[in-house]
């Protein structure tokens, strides 16, 4: 327990004394620091707060997941191959001209699909198919399909249930180096969990068939009307035909006429071929003209004006090149297998080149120079803009095409044009007669180009697949994605505790009243003892009684040094007598003086056993009682109280002949005396401190019990009087701002502050654990000593 003691008075760190021997607190840098330790002790203090906050909040989040309804996830994968443009076929070159106008094999992209999976079109798909087969296997309605699941099953509107759908649907792709993309649907039934999955990648598969056959079909159609249409001309010149020949008995041209029948005929199939290709892609212009316009009215006509005069002088320089080109091979079929064998054709086929790269270059910066035209999105979507870009650019790029196509048939009309006029100067029969053979060569070679590409067309639209290729189609979860009840538990449990270190911190933020002995040491004095509640041991000793016979008078049953000196709250005392005469050997104080922030917080009694335990050193003491307002001496140790310091003060009274004596040896005691008039002037006066001078002179130690000096300021003038002040507070009742309100108090009057004491501990109560401990296996063990030394 010495050990003990000397911690006290050491232990804190905040200690300097001057060269009057006064102590002062000093305020050290590491105050400021976390001491993780006593927050730890803190937190200890309150453990069954926080296991039960902890608890509470644990097994409230456990049942509130349990109360979720669990949610399965589907999951199914397919690969979507990015591709280009697919459809390429020998024989015509109507091939391009179908690609262009109707987006034959175009191909598209992985964002692009991404978005048809996203769209309110697919889910409508999946909402009607639903509809339609409203029941699971088990001959429940789909959960999808319930106003509220599981409560209220009554069918949702068809815009709800989109919705829902596009809300539960989540699509990704697993990797961006890879080409896989994932599907998920979320859903409180795992059969409807899988089931949608699955109906996502089949209604997707199948969709993508359709647009791709439906993109066919429409040049099908178009093929179709132009074949039907040539194979009626074709049909009506050869029975033109046949009739002239009845008629005007000619059945063939001299070789001249042939030759210019024949080079008339190839420029009117080619004008036919561009004819076909401008209505092609007029009809295609026409149809992104009218989806643009859906989009923003008058949004089309940005494309249809503005084009470069260059690129129009290119156009019918390339249309020129190509006709004589096309002559020029007419006149000479080998040279369309080998071309370089005339030098002719190779400058012509190099000018076509130069002006071809030439026509692409100036697209490419019209197109590019043309960007702002998507200004007005502004932060629309990004599909719709992507989409809307991606039409801009076709319609320009038709634009371009169809002037090309028109260019080449201004150049072609006039060389038509310059052959008709040697065309009309032969003889009327063989005019009408080369006529007829021309229109027949002229629509059997159209038929022939427009037949060929419908058979392989429709061979194309046959074999036309889905974009998407499923890996894997999704299997029926066992298990749910949510409530992650391991996760909200955890939570719970981290909340918990959270909340109750925030309840521990905000409840300790609270308590003003001095609850731990470190609130004391932090006021940067030294902490002379720590006196333990004996509430329990007055109890077991005395049976709660107030005052027991002492021989010839009753005395205070406060007093333990007297009743029980053997118990740990004497040994208390005799530290704080420790503390008190070896911190400063050299220099003993003389006079003491004991106060406290306010009443009832127990300096009477830290006052009466601190004078028996001084007196058992074998010093003389003496207690002058000064609280004149509430004098208490007396009555702790059974005395009169008359005649004391008043009547000595007032009188003129001997202070000899008011000092009475103890059942201690070398302890006498002055009582307060009459009740005074005025408190305040008598402590001020000169007989006071003349009084105090003298009993300096007789006892070792003179101990001042004085007012509270928080509340009342009568004890000024005894301050000035004694050596050291004890300050004495009361475990759990001494507020914090009243102790510091008194400390500020004593430094003004310049009073020389010994330490403190902390009076009526108990550790059970208080929040620091640590210290706590401390002292509860201090008390357990002087109690084990003691009982040792009585064997």
């Amino acid at each position: 327990m010495q050990s003990n003691g000397l911690n006290d008075a050491s232990n804190n760190g905040h200690l300097n004394i001057n060269n009057n021997g006064s102590h002062q607190p000093n305020m050290n840098d590491s105050d400021d620091e976390i001491d993780l330790k006593k927050i730890f002790n803190l937190l200890f203090g309150y453990k069954w707060l926080f296991i039960t906050i902890v608890m509470i909040s644990t097994v409230g989040s456990y049942y509130f997941a349990k109360s979720l309804t669990p949610i399965y996830q589907g999951d199914g994968t397919m690969i979507i191959s990015e591709s280009r443009n697919s459809y390429s076929m020998a024989g015509s070159d109507l091939n391009s001209l179908l690609s262009s106008s109707f987006g034959i094999g175009r191909g598209s992209t992985i964002s692009n699909e991404l978005e048809v999976l996203r769209s309110r079109s697919l889910a409508k798909k999946l909402g009607d198919h639903l509809v339609d087969n409203p029941k699971q296997e088990d001959g429940t309605m789909f959960p999808v399909l319930w106003r509220e699941y599981p409560i209220d099953s009554t069918l949702i509107s068809e815009d709800t249930l989109i919705s829902r759908i596009r809300t539960n649907l989540t699509i990704g792709q697993v990797d961006r180096e890879t080409d896989v993309v994932r599907v998920n649907y979320d859903s409180p039934s795992p059969f409807e969990a899988s089931y949608i999955t699955n109906l996502v990648l089949d209604t997707y598969n199948q969709h993508s068939i359709d647009q791709n056959r439906a993109q066919t079909r429409s040049a099908l159609e178009f093929l179709n009307t132009e074949m039907n249409t040539v194979k009626n001309t074709l049909a009506n010149k050869e029975e033109l035909l046949r009739d002239f020949m009845n008629k005007e008995k000619l059945v063939q041209l001299d070789r001249q006429t042939e030759e210019l029948i024949t080079a008339m005929s190839q420029l009117e199939i080619e004008r036919q071929e561009v004819t076909v290709k401008s209505v092609a892609v007029n009809s295609a212009i026409e149809s992104y003209q009218n989806e643009l316009d859906k989009i923003k009215p008058g949004f089309a006509k940005m494309y249809a004006e503005g084009m470069s005069p260059k690129l129009n002088r290119f156009q019918y320089e390339l249309a020129e090149l190509e006709t004589r080109k096309m002559l020029m091979i007419q006149k000479n079929p080998n040279l369309r297998d080998n071309p370089l064998a005339e030098p002719e054709l190779v400058k012509l086929n190099n000018q076509i080149d130069r002006l071809r790269s030439e026509i692409t270059q100036l697209a490419g910066d019209f197109i590019e120079s043309d960007e702002k035209s998507l200004s007005f999105l502004g932060s629309a979507d990004g599909s719709l803009s992507g989409r809307v870009n991606e039409m801009r650019q076709e319609l320009i790029l038709l634009e371009i095409e169809a002037q090309q196509y028109q260019a080449q048939a201004d150049v072609l009309d006039i060389r038509l044009a310059e052959y008709q006029v040697f065309f009309d100067d032969l003889p009327d029969n063989m005019v009408d007669f080369a006529r007829i053979k021309r229109d027949i060569q002229i629509n059997e070679q159209l038929f022939l180009t427009i037949s060929t590409q419908t058979a392989e067309l429709s061979v194309w639209e046959q074999t036309q697949a889905s974009m998407g290729r499923v890996v894997d189609y999704s299997i029926i979860p066992l298990k749910p994605i949510s409530p992650r009840t391991k996760l909200i538990v955890l939570i719970g449990f981290v909340l918990g505790g959270m909340f109750s270190i925030g309840l521990v911190f905000l409840r300790e933020i609270s308590i003003t009243q001095i609850n731990s002995v470190d609130k004391l040491k932090q006021r940067g004095y030294p902490l002379l003892s720590v006196i333990p509640d004996v509430s329990i041991l007055k109890k077991k000793l005395f049976n709660d009684k107030k005052w027991v016979d002492a021989g010839d008078v009753l005395i205070s049953t406060d007093l333990l040094t007297v009743l029980d000196s053997m118990s740990y709250a004497s040994e208390a005392y005799r530290r704080l007598v420790s503390n008190i005469f070896y911190s400063q050997p050299d220099k003993p104080y003389k006079t003491i003086l004991v106060t406290s922030p306010n009443k009832s917080e127990g300096k009477s009694s830290v006052i009466s056993n601190l004078a028996v335990a001084i007196a058992e050193s074998g010093k003389k003491v003496v207690i002058i009682d000064c609280d004149f307002r509430r004098p208490r001496q007396h009555k702790v140790w059974g005395l009169s109280s008359s005649p004391g310091v008043v009547d000595v003060l007032f009188d003129k009274t001997r202070f000899e002949r008011v000092i009475q004596p103890t059942l201690i040896e070398n302890l006498e005691i002055i009582t307060g005396g009459m009740r005074p008039p005025n408190p305040a002037a008598i402590i001020q006066s000169q007989r006071m401190k003349q009084l105090v001078e003298d009993l300096k002179e007789i006892y070792d130690v003179v101990l001042i019990d004085c007012p509270p000096f928080g509340i009342i300021t009568d004890a000024a003038p005894l301050i000035q009087l004694a050596d050291g002040v004890i300050l004495a507070s009361r475990f759990n009742q001494t507020k914090e701002a009243e102790l510091d309100q008194c400390i500020e108090n004593l430094r003004n009057v310049k009073a020389t502050i010994i330490g403190t004491v902390l009076n009526a501990y108990d550790y059970k109560k208080a929040t620091n654990q640590y210290n706590a401990n401390h002292y509860k296996y201090a008390y357990e063990s002087y109690a084990r000593y003691h009982e040792t030394e009585e064997k």
